[in-house]
């Protein structure tokens, strides 16, 4: 009788080392097929263009092709939640933005855990932000622009990427911060905001820098202010908007690689690994720099405290800005 627990404990452990010897084993061997890599906005706009770029060098380190799959809408909750609900083996992987962090502060309902039902595998960038108008905006400074807004509250148009977008909680700082109240409209991806703020359909943005900048260098449109606290060089003449009256404005926007939850740790550890490496790329770098993003490089579990760490910053901005939960 005494031996028959302890035949029962040998064969458990032994099974334990099998699958560790697996798991060790299929690391190794990954990737071995195409891995798709989905974005939750659309082509052309800032995540998207970080992603490709990262998924350039990464299909070389890794000797498979990462096809960027593009699922805008519901300020990236369509694709966050289908690679949620994904394999977990490694070959579905989520590039995102702190719109993972913040949809969870605007939706009551998601079809997913941003903390809970991701293995974060690293960061890769942190965006550039900046608030831009339409020339036709009597307001050529940020304290013009914050008194034209409020001597008009609630009619000047403000465009983002998307309800739960990075941009648009940039958007909400910014009007808390400044006492403002605009018109918000919400669009599927920058390119969209792109489009009607040169016509001048809507009359104001706090987005990425990256793809206004051909339109900001011919004065199509003009930049007031840079969120952050240090000026930046791709617009160096640009004051930040902590010097520009908003005291200890900074967005937190930052993009990176999760994949599903229960995806074995050694591909984790892999992909983060060969992640890090790609992030030193100094042709990368350079790329990034000039689109108006920095590398913000990090590990898988500091990816992890990064996401629990915004979940509750943003839930707290959303309730001081008095949004109520969808």
């Amino acid at each position: 009788m005494g031996r028959f627990p302890t035949r029962k404990l040998i064969l458990l452990l032994a099974l334990c080392a099998l699958a560790s010897h697996s798991q060790a084993q299929a690391s190794e061997d990954f990737p071995t097929r195409p891995i798709r890599m989905l974005v939750g906005f659309s082509a052309g706009g800032a995540t998207d263009v970080q992603a490709r770029l990262v998924a350039q060098l990464l299909s070389d380190r890794l000797g498979q092709t990462v096809i960027i799959e593009n699922r805008p809408g519901a300020g990236g909750s369509i694709a966050s939640g289908a690679v949620a609900k994904a394999q977990p083996d490694g070959y579905t992987l989520l590039y995102t933005s702190a719109a993972l962090a913040i949809n969870s502060a605007l939706y009551s309902k998601l079809p997913f855990d941003p903390v809970a039902d991701f293995a974060p595998i690293g960061t890769t960038t942190k965006t550039l932000n900046a608030l831009v108008v339409h020339p036709s905006v009597p307001a050529r400074t940020t304290a013009d622009f914050i008194k034209y807004v409020k001597a008009s509250p609630g009619t000047v148009s403000m465009g983002s990427p998307g309800i739960g977008s990075s941009g648009h909680m940039a958007q909400v700082q910014f009007n808390t911060m400044a006492g403002i109240v605009v018109n918000q409209v919400p669009y599927k991806g920058t390119n969209d905001v792109v489009r009607d703020i040169v016509s001048g359909q809507i009359k104001a943005t706090v987005d990425a820098a990256t793809v206004y900048l051909p339109y900001l260098k011919d004065g199509a449109l003009l930049a007031l202010c840079v969120g952050d606290t240090t000026r930046a060089a791709l617009l160096p003449n640009v004051p930040t908007c902590d010097e520009s009256g908003l005291s200890g404005y900074s967005v937190r926007s930052w993009q990176g690689i999760l994949a599903p939850a229960r995806t074995p740790k050694p591909i984790v550890e892999k992909l983060g690994r060969e992640l890090a490496e790609v992030l030193k790329n100094p042709g990368l770098i350079q790329k990034l720099q000039a689109s108006g993003a920095r590398v913000l490089a990090s590990s898988p579990d500091e990816f992890a405290t990064l996401v629990r760490q915004d979940v509750k910053a943003f839930d707290e901005l959303v309730k001081a800005a008095g949004i109520e939960k969808q």
